[in-house]
């Protein structure tokens, strides 16, 4: 039975998310982050749209909302290191333009989330975010952590699946492929950060091996690739091969749509902006 579904033309801001737990033990990680995140005031929880991949986790559990707007799939087939799927994924079923990807290791504060939630369509550009870690103190920004628009990722073709399977790489490839054609990479006001969630590693962390050798040797390659063929060649184009299913779908009741009378009436003034 499909789930009865309103507008989500109110949700300002999609956060994606993956995750793979080979104890059962290990999913409370995750129930800990959307706790966490169903504490925020509701202007920000009515505007935001959270979306969990669970990819290819081989133990049940029953999957909770914690009263968000939330969706959460899980990947069926059982293929090793498959972030930039999962991110794939996540990006597909995203409800708002400006979306935020990001590892389970760190979050989003409040005051963080309400600057997204407000800012206009990223277009070309992508943002990084500096992070506090547990001491207090601002660090460098994740390298697979972003803030862009959803248009953006799948111009590009998003992850590229050639590279699941192994670990590694996937976002260093995603990054310069982004940059390489064209889009800009940004950052936050500092003000604006992430957060590194204090997690129990041994409730966290999974047992693949972390064996970088594949897939240095696959980034070599494409990097190979573009300098000689450009983009034509250099991204498999690989595009969630694999099966999944949707697990859970919720939606908050939607905030009352603000009051616009003039924008049917500004239609041509789209149509001549360049950057609308």
């Amino acid at each position: 039975m499909k789930p009865n579904v309103q507008s989500s033309s109110h949700i300002r801001l999609t956060y994606i998310t993956h995750f793979f737990c080979d104890e059962p033990e290990k999913i409370e990680s995750i129930e800990t982050l959307l706790e966490n995140f169903a504490s925020y005031p509701a202007d920000i929880l009515d505007r935001t749209h959270f979306v969990i991949v669970d990819d290819g986790s081989p133990i049940d559990y029953e999957p909770r909302h914690f009263g968000l707007n939330l969706t959460w799939l899980r990947i069926t087939d059982d293929i090793p290191w498959n972030n930039p799927g999962a991110r794939n994924l996540g990006v597909t079923y995203a409800k708002s333009e400006n979306i935020v990807i990001s590892d389970t290791d760190h979050d989003l504060p409040p005051e963080t989330m309400r600057y997204l939630i407000g800012r206009p369509d990223c277009r070309k550009s992508f943002y990084k975010f500096k992070r506090l870690n547990h001491s207090g103190e601002l660090q460098n920004a994740h390298a697979n952590m972003f803030f862009m628009a959803r248009s953006r990722f799948m111009k590009f073709f998003g992850y590229d699946e050639e590279f699941c399977g192994h670990y590694a790489h996937d976002d260093m490839w995603f990054v310069k492929f982004q940059k390489w054609n064209g889009s800009i990479q940004r950052h936050t006001p500092d003000r604006y950060h992430a957060r590194r969630r204090k997690v129990d590693g041994l409730k966290h962390n999974h047992s693949l091996v972390r064996n970088l050798k594949t897939n240095e040797a696959l980034y070599q390659r494409k990097r190979k690739e573009i300098d000689k063929f450009g983009n034509a060649l250099s991204h498999s184009r690989t595009f969630l091969d694999f099966k999944w299913d949707l697990s859970l779908f919720h939606q908050r009741p939607a905030p009352k749509p603000q009051t616009r009378p003039l924008w049917k009436k500004l239609w041509w003034f789209r149509v001549i902006n360049p950057f609308s």
